[in-house]
Formats: C-alpha cells, sequence, structure tokens
C-alpha cells in the first residue's frame, strides 16, 4: 500500500523519510551502545542546500498564484522547514566538537523529522492546489451541462456544442494526467472509469438534445419522453463528473471499508435490475413502444447498472459482462430507430426485439453469478486480512503457540476458497501451489519448535531460514486479478549471508 498518494511526493519524501529512519537508527545505537555520531556537516550541508531551493521555488510560487488557500497555507510550512533546518545545522555543529553529545543528537533527530514533516505539508499544499484547479474545471463543465435544460432549437444546439467539447477536451486531459501521477491504482481506475463513462455519454447527450428539438420543433408527440430521455442522460453525466470531484479529493484508500462499499454497491445494482426487468421487457414486447418511454428508459438503467457490476469485475469476467451490456445497448438503438420510422410491427424489428429479451435474461445471469463470486471473494479476503497480523507475528516469536498454526492454517483454508472460485486455471494452479507449500512449511516449523522446546540448549541454532521462506511464501502468494483490490502484503523478513539464518544467526535450513 502506498504510503504518498502522488508519485512526485513519492519521490521527494521517500529518500528523506529512509534518511531520517537512518538517523533514527545512529541515535538509538549511540543511546544503547555509546557509539559517536561521524561528522555530518556535508550530508546536512547538501540537505540545507536542497530546503533552500525547495522554499524558494515555494515562495515563488506563492507570488505568482491566485489560489488564496494555498497563499495562506503555504507560509507555515516554509517556517517550519526552515526552523527544523537551521536546528539540523545546529545539530551537525554540536556533533563535530562533541559526537557523543545527547543534545546534539536530540537536535538531529527533531530537525531531521521537522524537515520530513514541513516537506510534507509543503508538497501536500501544492498538490492540493493542483486538485482545486482540476475540479474548478470540472464544477465549469457540470455548471455548463445544464444549459441543456434550455436548449430548444438547432441553433442553440450547434453553439452549446461548439462551447462544450474545448472543455471536454480540457477535463479529459486534466484527468488523464492526474491519474498517472497516483500511486493507488485503485484512485486511478476510478477516475479512468469516471472518465470513459463520461466520454460515451457526451454523444448521447447530443443526440437526445437533437431528438427534443426536433420533436419540440415539429410539435410530434413523445416531447415529454423526449425531455425525460435527455433529463436522464444529463443526470447520468453529472453524476459521473460529481464522482470524479469526490476521487479527485482523496488521498487514502481503506480496503476492508471499499470492499464494504462495493458489496453495498452490487446489492444496489442487483435490486435496481430485478425491479426494472418486467417494465422493460413490457416495452420490448410492445411493437408501439417508443424511445424514451418509460420501459425504454428502465431499459437503459438495466444496462447503466449492469456496466456498473462489470466494472468491478476483472479479467473474462468483466470483458463478458461489459461486451454483452454494450451489445444489447446497440440492439435497443436498433429496436428504437426502428420504432421511430413506424416499422415497430415488421419481422426485423420484432426479431431484435425478441434478441433483446433473451439478452437481457442472459445478462442478469451473468451479473448475478459475477456478484456472488465477487461477494465470496470480498468475504475470503477480509477473512485472511483478519489472520495475516496474528500469523506474521507467531513467525517472528520463536516461543508461539499452537493458535499460530491455527491462523496460518484458516487462512490458507481461505486461500483455497479464492482458488476455487478462480475461472483462469493458472491463477488456481499459482495459489494451490502456495498453499501447499506454506502448509508443508507450516508443518516442518511446528516440528521444529517442539524439538526445540525438548532441546533448549539448541536456542541459538533456531531455524529462522525456515521461517523466513515461509513469510515470503506469504508475501509472494498471487494476487488475483479477479479482485482487485485483494492483497496479501507480507512484509519479507531478510536474511544474513552464506551458512547463517536470518539476522546472521548460524543455523540450519
Amino acid at each position: 500500500m502506498p504510503v504518498f498518494h502522488t508519485k512526485t511526493i513519492e519521490s521527494i519524501l521517500e529518500p528523506v523519510a529512509q534518511q531520517i529512519s537512518h538517523l533514527v537508527i545512529m541515535h538509538e545505537e549511540g543511546e544503547v551502545d555509546g557509539k559517536a555520531i561521524p561528522d555530518l556537516s556535508v550530508p546536512v550541508a547538501a540537505v540545507q542546500a536542497a530546503v533552500s531551493n525547495l522554499v524558494r521555488v515555494g515562495k515563488e510560487t506563492v507570488q505568482t498564484t491566485e489560489d488564496q488557500v494555498m497563499k495562506r497555507d503555504m507560509p507555515p510550512a516554509f517556517i517550519k522547514v526552515e526552523n527544523s533546518s537551521s536546528k539540523l545545522v545546529q545539530a551537525a555543529q554540536m556533533l563535530k566538537a562533541d559526537p557523543y553529545s545527547v543534545p546534539a543528537r536530540d537536535y538531529l533527530i527533531d530537525g531531521s523529522r521537522g524537515i520530513l514533516s514541513g516537506t510534507s505539508d509543503l508538497l501536500l499544499t501544492f498538490d492540493e492546489a493542483e486538485v482545486r484547479k482540476i475540479i474548478r474545471v470540472c464544477k465549469g463543465i457540470l455548471e455548463y451541462l445544464s444549459v441543456a435544460e434550455v436548449v430548444e432549437t438547432m441553433e442553440d444546439l450547434i453553439t452549446y456544442t461548439k462551447n462544450l467539447g474545448p472543455g471536454m477536451t480540457k477535463m479529459s486531459k486534466m484527468i488523464e494526467e492526474r491519474q498517472q501521477e497516483l500511486t493507488h491504482q485503485e484512485h486511478r481506475q476510478m477516475l479512468v472509469s469516471s472518465m470513459n463513462t463520461i466520454k460515451e455519454l457526451l454523444p448521447v447527450l447530443i443526440s437526445a438534445i437533437k431528438i427534443f428539438v426536433a420533436t419540440k420543433t415539429s410539435r410530434g408527440a413523445g416531447i415529454e419522453e423526449a425531455e425525460k430521455n435527455r433529463r436522464f442522460t444529463f443526470e447520468k453525466m453529472s453524476a459521473e463528473i460529481t464522482e470524479i470531484i469526490r476521487v479527485l479529493q482523496l488521498t487514502t484508500w481503506d480496503e476492508d471499508a471499499w470492499a464494504n462499499k462495493d458489496m453495498e454497491a452490487l446489492k444496489r445494482c442487483l435490486g435496481l435490475i430485478e425491479s426494472k426487468m418486467a417494465q422493460a421487457k413490457s416495452w420490448l414486447k410492445d411493437p408501439q413502444g417508443q424511445p424514451g418511454d418509460s420501459g425504454e428508459v428502465a431499459l437503459r438503467v438495466i444496462l447503466d447498472e449492469a456496466g456498473k457490476v462489470g466494472e468491478l469485475c476483472a479479467g473474462k469476467e468483466r470483458k463478458d459482462i461489459l461486451a454483452t451490456t454494450k451489445a444489447l445497448g446497440q440492439m435497443t438503438d436498433q429496436v428504437g430507430d426502428m420504432r421511430v420510422r413506424g416499422q415497430g410491427q415488421t419481422p426485423g424489428c420484432v426479431q431484435r426485439a425478441g434478441q433483446c429479451l433473451q439478452g437481457l435474461d442472459l445478462l442478469f445471469g451473468k451479473v448475478d453469478s459475477a456478484a456472488r463470486r465477487l461477494e465470496a471473494l470480498i468475504n475470503a479476503k477480509q477473512a485472511i486480512s483478519r489472520r495475516l497480523d496474528a500469523a506474521q507475528a507467531w513467525l517472528a516469536d520463536p516461543n508461539g503457540g499452537p493458535e499460530g498454526e491455527e491462523n496460518i492454517l484458516a487462512l490458507l483454508a481461505e486461500a483455497k476458497r479464492i482458488a476455487e472460485l478462480c475461472e483462469d486455471p493458472k491463477e488456481r494452479d499459482d495459489i494451490l501451489r502456495s498453499v501447499n507449500e506454506i502448509a508443508g512449511l507450516t508443518a516442518r516449523l511446528m516440528e521444529l519448535r517442539k524439538q526445540l522446546r525438548l532441546q533448549p540448549q539448541a536456542t541459538n541454532r533456531w531455524p529462522f531460514m525456515s521461517t523466513w521462506k515461509m513469510c515470503c511464501c506469504l508475501s509472494t502468494m498471487p494476487i488475483l486479478p479477479t479482485l482487485r483490490f485483494l492483497r496479501l502484503n507480507v512484509v519479507k523478513q531478510g536474511c544474513g549471508g552464506t551458512g547463517s539464518g536470518m539476522l546472521g544467526i548460524p543455523g540450519r535450513i
């Protein structure tokens, strides 16, 4: 799980965080072993130069920006970074005079942490300002979309389309650049999904406005339905832009919370699909049904909700649902076009409507099956997450009791359930292979621990390498593309050189 939510922030702060970790270790070693801290004048001078440059660029940005929030939030970050840099320089000078100085060590840690914290504040403030720029463009599009409700002539429609196009292009470009900058894959996918939906709906909206204008100009029947269709498409686009604005402001990802949210969304989608099914089928069976009628709107809602379920899936299942949804949408368009031309009772139109009816049942079956699989995967993933920390703690504790083995076996049972849900044989085999290997290592580890209890004098030959192997197996258990948010992130434990176990302790494998 990424610590920093953008690649720029990560690239700047990650090295700083690593250096501070090194300083903290040096500080602790000095307190425990009384070790002297070497002369840090050169690296501290480099840090001071980098901080000065960062603050200079930041101040120039503040002077030229019109963002009042940035003007307000940047100066405190400047002060924190500069003060911390001064403290770091002072610590280096004190340590050069006395490598064992306790106050100097404290200054060193406080200054380093202050630089990390202040730099983080500075970068986050700048990033939030960049997000606000994108949001302003999104809100401008959102506001202009509502103008669709007052377009009543072809001239108005031409003007509306010309004005909307450049704004849409700008928003699309900004979203594309932003999603490439994010470190959380889930956030990237959400932005891309919403933007793709907006691109697909834009020509649908223009078409809906055109139908409304043509119907109103000719004073033909169905103007109310045409207006409903236009409003329906406008509301869908508005909802997607609102979702983009929400996701742009996210900086963290809670897997369990989002998994539960996804399950709630799945259940809502299925419920809505079921509630609209009878109305949609009734429209398909009625040769006189026209585009914009409530039945046709119900059918569009079904396809939209099925598409949402498809977006939550992955691999072959995702492609299958989305392809079926798209095909049914095209067939619905064809049925509507033929009925508008008065061909609703022709064999071709009746046949196409019948194919749509069959396709709806097929689509519902696929969506229902996918929802059940996703629910099972989410439940298994959450069960694994609940036991993973306890399993790792047991692996790290030579005196761990039998409950640790129980946690690992329960974890492996959940992994087997996931394997059973995999459609790809290779994925299934990879998971089962890892499960069997970990199970074998667990049994071996339990046997060695029993021997250790019987022979306390062998403590210095504790088989750390077997434990390390097991941790690596846990950490490399295949990540299923059938559930994007399934993660089995286990901290890998390092090992010593040839002939040594973890932490360089001698022992046998």
